[in-house]
Parts: C-alpha cells; sequence; structure tokens
C-alpha cells in the first residue's frame, strides 16, 4: 500500500568496488595495461604494497599523508599513475560499561556490539594518483569519504586506515600450488589483497588470506587479583564485563583479554603461528580490555568465577564478521558439576551488520580463556584465533579451478601438546574474512569452477581435564560477487569441547560454548558500477542515497509504517524488515520502487509489545543497504505527552508523539545557547505516532532542549546526548 508522509533524512555513503562499463568498452578507474600476461609460479606471493594512514584527511580534499611502507610487502613503492585502496580497518565506539549493555548499549545478553555513532570502519575507495610528494599522495579525484588515525588513550578509541598499492595486470595467471597472500595485520597495515585484471585473470593456484585478519586475544597466566584490584568502582567481581589488564593495572591479574576488532586491539593479543603471548603498552580498550564483553565485532575474554585466584578458568568468545562468534563455556564448578555455577566465559562477537558490497572488515579475533597455571612458553594456548583477511579482486573474467581462502584460525586448545598438566581454560575461534570478486563486464564470469571459503574457526578444546571452559566458535564471513561460484562455504566455527566426568572421561562436553554463526553469501545481479558525487565524471568514488521520512504510528492495534527517498540512483526495491529483539532481523515486506514515487508506506497489522523496524534498500545492481532501526512500544493506553528515547541518546533518537487530530507538528532541537540545532517539520495522522530523528550523531556530547509544537501540543524535555 502506497501512503505519505514526511520524515527524516538519513544520508549513508557506502563505498563501492568496481567500474562503469558498457557494451563495447570498460570505463577504468585510472590508466589500465592494454597487453602483457604476469604469472605467479610461487607460493606465498604477496604483490601489494602497504602504506599506514596518516592525519585525518577529509571527504572531498585530494590528498592525505602516509607512513613509512611496510616491509612485509611487495617492494614497489607508490608512484604517479598508480590505482590503490585507501581502507578503513579499525574506527567502532563501543558502550564501555560494566553491565550487560557493554558494546552496543543495549542491555541483556549478550553484552556485546558497537554503537552507531562515529562508525567509520569497512569504508573503501579507489582511487589514481596524480602526484608524491615526501609522505604527501596527491589523487585525481577527491576522496568520497573521510578517514581516520588515532592511537588509543583512556578516552578515544583506536582508529586506523591503510593505503594499498593495487597491481594492474592485462591478463594474471596463477599457477597450479602457487599462491598469493598478504602480511598479517600487525595493527596499522595488512590483511587485504586487492589485485585489478583487465582482461583474464586464470585461477589456478590460491588466493590465501587466512588467519590474516584481527588477532585473537593472547592467553596469560594470571594467578589472582591482589590488593588494589578494581573494575574502575569495585574490586574485580565474577561477573564483570570489561577490566584495565594487568599492563594498566597490575593488581587486576585475573581473566583473560578480548580479542582484536573493529573496535580496538586488546593488551594481550596472539599473532597467528606465534607461540608467546605479546603484551602491548596501552590497554587498546575504553575501560579496559579485560573480560566476557565482546567489543564490536571482537569476542569476549573470560571473566574468571573466582577472581581472587584465577582458577575457575572459562573460555574465551569468538570472534564475528558476517555471522556472530559463539560464547566461551562455564568455569570449573569446584566439584559440584553444574555448567551453571560460572556461565562467565566471553560473550561471542557481534556480527558487522553493515557488510555489503560498499562496506566490510577483516574478521574478529577470538577472545582469551582465563588462565592460572600455565608458564610463559605455554600461556598462549589460551589465546583466541585469528580472523580472516579480505580479498578484493576485479577483472573481466575468470577462469581455472582454484580456491580463495579467507578463513578464520581454530584457537590453539589447552592439550596435552603443550603440556599435561595444565588446567586452563581455552580461546575461541577467529571469524572468517571478507571476499569480493566481481566482473567489469556483463556475461559469463567464469567464477564456477573456482571456490570460495571464509568459515569461522573452531574455538579451542580443553582436552587435559575435565568441565573447564572450551572456548566458542568464530562466526563465518563474507562473500560477494555478481557469480556463481563452484561452492562457496562462510560456515561459522564449531565451539570447543573438554572431557566429561572425570580427567580421563571423553572428550564430548561443550560445558556452555556455543558455536559461531553462519555468515552470509551475497550474489549480485549484475557487474556493480562506481558513482563520485564530488565527480560525476569520476570512474573512482561512492553512490549517495538519502532516505528521509522514515516513521511509524500505531493506528488500533496496528503499527503504519511510512518513508520517503531523495536521490534514488539505480533504486529496485525496499524490504522493510522487523524484529523483536532489536538485533535478529527477518523480511517483513518487499515493495518495488517506482519511477518518479518518493512516498511509501506499509501497515503492519499483527505487531508484538514492542517492535523494531528497518529498511532495506536495494539497486538494480544488486547494492544494497540498510537504513537506521525505528523502535515502536505498544502499551495498555495511550500518553497524551511526549516520550523521547534514549535518553541519553548516542546515534538515533525516537519520540513517541500522540495526536487527537491530523496536524503539523513542529520539532527543534536546541542548545544551552538557545541555538536551534535541529528542526523537524512533519504532519502527523491522528493516533500515537514514533518519529525517527536523525543527526544526533553530529551533535556534540551536551545537554539539549527539545520542544515539540502543534495545535495541541506544547512540550518540552531535557535530551542528554553522549558520545563515547
Amino acid at each position: 500500500m502506497i501512503k505519505k508522509l514526511n520524515l527524516k533524512p538519513f544520508l549513508l555513503c557506502f563505498f563501492l568496488l568496481s567500474l562503469i562499463y558498457s557494451n563495447k568498452s570498460t570505463a577504468q578507474c585510472g590508466v589500465p595495461p592494454v597487453n602483457g600476461s604476469v604469472t605467479i609460479s610461487i607460493a606465498n606471493n604477496v604483490v601489494n604494497t602497504y602504506y599506514p594512514g596518516l592525519g585525518n584527511p577529509a571527504a572531498n580534499t585530494a590528498s592525505l599523508n602516509v607512513g613509512t611502507v611496510d616491509s612485509r610487502g611487495n617492494g614497489t613503492a607508490i608512484s604517479n599513475g598508480d590505482l590503490v585502496l585507501i581502507i578503513q580497518i579499525q574506527g567502532a565506539d563501543i558502550d564501555a560499561s560494566n553491565t550487560s549493555s557493554y558494546g552496543d548499549g543495549a542491555a541483556g545478553a549478550p553484552a556485546s556490539g558497537y554503537l552507531g555513532a562515529n562508525l567509520s570502519a569497512g569504508n573503501y575507495e579507489y582511487n589514481t594518483v596524480a602526484g608524491i610528494s615526501g609522505s604527501a599522495i596527491t589523487f585525481t579525484y577527491p576522496l568520497t569519504n573521510s578517514y581516520y588515525n588515532r592511537d588509543f588513550t583512556t578516552a578515544t578509541s583506536i582508529q586506523r586506515y591503510e593505503v594499498i598499492r593495487i597491481p594492474r595486470y592485462y591478463d594474471f595467471v596463477i599457477k597450479n600450488g602457487a599462491s598469493i597472500t598478504c602480511p598479517a595485520w600487525n595493527g596499522v597495515t595488512g590483511g587485504v589483497v586487492a589485485v585489478d585484471v583487465v582482461n583474464q585473470f586464470s585461477l589456478k593456484g590460491s588466493i590465501d588470506v587466512s588467519f590474516k585478519g584481527f588477532r585473537g586475544g593472547g592467553g596469560k597466566s594470571l594467578t589472582g587479583a591482589t590488593v588494589g584490584n578494581t573494575n574502575g568502582a569495585t574490586p574485580l567481581q565474577n561477573n564483570d564485563y570489561r577490566w584495565n589488564s594487568p599492563v594498566t593495572t597490575s593488581a587486576n591479574a585475573a581473566g583473560g583479554a578480548k580479542g582484536e576488532g573493529i573496535a580496538g586491539t586488546p593488551a594481550y593479543f596472539f599473532d597467528y603461528g606465534s607461540s608467546l603471548t605479546t603484551a602491548g603498552s596501552v590497554e587498546g580498550y575504553i575501560n579496559g580490555s579485560m573480560g566476557r564483553g565482546a567489543p564490536a565485532n571482537a569476542g569476549g575474554g573470560a571473566t574468571d568465577g573466582s577472581p581472587s585466584s584465577n582458577q575457575n578458568n572459562s573460555g574465551g568468545g569468538g570472534g564475528a564478521n558476517g555471522g556472530s562468534g559463539g560464547n566461551g563455556g562455564s568455569g570449573w564448578h569446584g566439584l559440584s558439576g553444574d555448567v551453571n555455577t560460572f556461565p562467565f566465559g566471553g560473550y561471542g562477537g557481534t556480527a558487522f551488520l553493515e557488510r555489503s558490497l560498499q562496506r566490510f572488515c577483516l574478521g574478529g579475533g577470538g577472545g582469551a580463556g582465563s588462565a592460572d597455571n600455565s608458564i610463559p612458553s605455554n600461556e598462549f594456548s589460551s589465546s583466541g584465533g585469528g580472523g580472516g583477511g579480505i580479498v578484493i579482486v576485479r577483472a573481466k573474467v575468470y577462469s581455472g579451478n582454484g580456491r580463495v581462502l579467507a578463513d578464520g584460525s581454530n584457537a590453539p586448545g589447552v592439550t596435552a601438546t603443550y603440556t599435561a598438566a595444565q588446567t586452563d581454560a581455552a580461546g575461541g575461534g577467529g571469524a572468517g574474512g571478507s571476499i569480493l570478486m566481481v566482473t567489469t563486464q556483463t556475461g559469463a564470469t567464469g567464477l564456477n569452477t573456482i571456490s570460495a571459503s571464509a568459515i569461522g574457526g573452531s574455538g579451542g578444546d580443553m582436552t587435559n581435564y575435565f568441565d573447564y571452559g572450551p572456548g566458542g566458535g568464530g562466526g563465518g564471513g563474507v562473500i560477494i560477487s555478481n557469480g556463481t561460484f563452484q561452492s562457496t562455504d562462510v560456515s561459522g566455527g564449531l565451539n570447543g569441547l573438554t572431557r566429561s566426568g572425570t580427567p580421563t572421561g571423553p572428550i564430548d562436553n561443550n560445558y556452555g560454548a556455543t558455536v559461531g554463526t553462519e555468515g552470509v553469501v551475497i550474489t549480485l545481479s549484475a557487474p556493480p558500477k562506481l558513482v563520485n558525487p564530488t565527480n560525476p565524471a569520476s570512474p573512482c568514488g561512492t553512490l549517495p542515497v538519502t532516505i528521509n521520512n522514515f516513521s511509524a504510528r500505531l493506528v488500533n492495534n496496528t503499527v503504519d509504517l511510512q518513508w520517503k527517498i531523495t536521490n534514488e540512483i539505480n533504486l529496485k526495491n525496499f524490504e522493510l524488515q522487523y524484529s523483536n529483539d532489536g538485533t535478529s532481523f527477518s523480511d517483513l515486506a518487499s515493495l518495488n520502487y517506482h519511477q518518479g514515487i518518493a512516498d511509501y508506506g506499509y501497515t503492519h497489522l499483527t505487531p508484538a509489545v514492542k517492535n523494531f523496524y528497518r529498511l532495506k534498500l536495494t539497486d538494480i545492481d544488486g547494492r544494497f543497504f540498510y537504513s537506521k532501526i525505528l523502535s515502536v512500544q505498544k502499551s495498555s493506553s495511550q500518553n497524551n505527552g511526549v516520550i523521547i528515547y534514549p535518553n541519553p541518546a548516542f546515534n538515533d533518537l525516537t519520540l513517541q508523539v500522540f495526536t487527537g487530530q491530523s496536524e503539523k507538528v513542529v520539532v527543534n532541537i536546541m542548545d544551552n545557547n538557545g541555538k536551534t540545532v535541529i528542526n523537524r517539520v512533519f504532519v502527523l495522522p491522528s493516533g500515537q505516532n514514533y518519529l525517527s530523528i536523525d543527526g544526533i550523531d553530529k551533535l556534540a556530547s551536551a545537554t539539549y532542549i527539545v520542544k515539540i509544537k502543534s495545535q495541541s501540543i506544547d512540550a518540552v524535555e531535557k535530551l542528554v546526548v553522549r558520545k563515547k
């Protein structure tokens, strides 16, 4: 049903991989080679060059600065005319409170996730180099996105982006047994393979970025909290969600480290293939990098059942990407035999909901289990697994029967391989990474003989004893293409196991640990194209889309949803999605976009008491993105006043307004000086209306006044805006 209403503008800018194409020629980002062939004949060849991004270059500027080249990459320096990828690896805010709201700010288990405000992780774009002077690179086209580089402080989270030289080939061959890869992400650079092929890409060997993504939390043997330990308010508790590591507060010698992800890097982390845990010089997560809360797509570390001794060891949570990570297992029960005695394993990381062709991330690292009787040479066995990296390839056509791999790693596990005497908990598995392979022409892609895998790693086993926490499984990754692979696998990782009943019992007990969930495979209907809004003639850039007026109102016992769009470039349809918990969404209705019609609506006839809605917009090339989430609460009696929530607000704001008649409603949000910082005008029908107000994420942390005025309403409310 088609309806009209006014409400809100969202500007969601996403960054698209690929190019503008036609039947006869292919427009390129930069100047491509016109002939020649390059063959890779050896394993583990690195073809990209990596630079850490410096400073905070703003969108619509045409230059940025880079740091010293990563010596682990290819030795070919960036030069004029080169094609480059700019990608934001870390940049997400979390709720860092020591409550079940940890992560996404929503109370209740799981305590995991991230806030919508200031989310920059996953943004990327292609550009070409116009000039280089020292550390400064000037681009042919203005940047379509802002990028951020910031060190961790006690008040600010880590932000990191990198600049990667992309080799361009006419024909490209990876022979059977040969492969290309990337250096592992090290907190500054790495983790990504990006290749551009003008003609045919013959993949007979492999592209493998498995275990090259975010790192697992590092296993650390800690013998118990001492005098002066604190979670910031009280001594450590056995149900805490976060606290500082001993790197920052030496008395806090308990628990397990969180994994690494888009929101930060823990004080203790584990590099895949190493046999030592690395201790950083900073905490890495605001309010602490230890404990079961899961920051964004990283797995939570263990919270020990007995902080004073750190001997009731529980498991670490799995990392996330396309799918969520599994929870770590419970701690030792003191011979009670009850898995519920100390159910304080790390929570699994939250899936990156923005995953799409426009935005993607490295697989999240698993959290560490808690450990108290290992030694420096084997304490790493309680570490979490590392996530998979990112593969971005575009070619005219593919051939060969090779493989593309971006798997997360299994956690090491606590087994007799290291020492039979070790009775510590295991870490969570790393999440699968992200694979994007597209063509630059319509028709056959040649991907039907190539396989792609971005599976989550398994949680670590604890086989040296019984009823000590195994690790949660890593979530599956993301695979995107406009063709059909011979096979794809984005399975979530299995949870780890421990023995049952006795120290020599069967290894069949999950002891509260859970599997990672399946990732996402997205098949595009056609080769995607790229638009630069700051320079429409540019073959490099982004695609802007604006949603206006997304609102909901209660009408008797139904919810009436309405929205309006502008800048509808190539839009195909809307999918209205519904949830009763604000996390797991399912399709409610699908409506086609009609050229020239801007107003749309739908009536939900059977809502629950509490309802969450979002829009998924898909264009004709298969690209899609999500609106912000609108919440509607049914009540037994209508409220004639105005309710605003959440308050304090971080990103979104909903106004509950009851109107006794159809009327115009004006909403003004003013700062302490009386200056209007947000103004919205709505024409609302009678009944209970829910208005979603955007722009809150642009406001500074402060107290504001919200005035709601109409013929029947004259309300003033206080609004607190907080930034993490």
